[in-house]
């Protein structure tokens, strides 16, 4: 591959089924070049057929390479996005993050605020915004075309079994998965942030009806809230 200046040069962190399709949307982007990977595993063990970027075992090698990068995407495990992408901030690269951006306010806001300190960007993947039906729905709520919204009602019904939750993975620990509201859920709830704003007095209740065996928290619940605009 030829590296040129003019190109947003990636890497890629994680390796799994997510962070193979963030390099290989960065390798069919005319304007990108994928410059690195970098994964615990053997390249032999990740199937990394036809990237042929180098592959780093930590973000620590990658930058001590000295390998001129701009943008660095973290498609690990949720609990590590924030020291991923903090490592990445501290060395002046801008940051792509899969959703979650972390498992706590506190540590989002640690993430956001180092952004701003060294002037980068964090983009959290929240693909769900860019679909027609959201756009649609979007312009609608803008143009004021279904009037004012006092009640909101999101539901979500995604199951995921034993096949997503294997046994020795970190999915359905509360350590580095964080919950269904921080997996499948988050796409609805920031679908309601984007369109409706921002919530206050938030009431929930969360059980674990059918996962006891299989994941560290809850399965179901239900959120009761107000729109700081004074819908609910």
């Amino acid at each position: 591959m030829n590296y040129t200046d003019d190109l947003i040069k990636f890497a890629v962190v994680g390796c799994g089924h997510i962070g193979k399709r963030h390099a290989s949307m960065i390798e069919r982007n005319p304007e990108a070049e994928l410059v690195a990977l970098v994964d615990i595993a053997n390249r032999e063990d990740l199937g990394l057929d036809g990237l042929n970027a180098p592959l780093f075992k930590d973000l620590d090698a990658l930058f001590e390479s000295g390998l001129e990068l701009d943008v660095v995407n973290i498609c690990t495990a949720n609990g590590l996005h924030v020291p991923h992408s903090l490592k990445a901030l501290s060395n002046d690269k801008h940051v792509v993050v899969e959703k979650p951006l972390g498992l706590n306010t506190a540590n989002c806001n640690e993430v956001i605020s180092k952004a701003a300190a060294v002037s980068k960007h964090v983009f959290c993947v929240m693909q769900n915004r860019y679909s027609p039906p959201s756009l649609w729905m979007k312009d609608l709520v803008e143009k004021g075309a279904i009037g004012d919204i006092f009640i909101v009602q999101l539901n979500c019904y995604w199951n995921r079994d034993d096949r997503y939750y294997k046994k020795g993975g970190w999915k359905g620990t509360i350590e580095m998965d964080g919950g269904t509201l921080f997996t499948q859920f988050s796409h609805f709830v920031d679908m309601m942030y984007w369109l409706f704003g921002d919530i206050t007095d938030i009431e929930a209740k969360f059980e674990n009806f059918r996962h006891q065996n299989s994941t560290e928290f809850e399965d179901a619940g239900f959120v009761n809230f107000r729109f700081l605009n004074g819908g609910m």
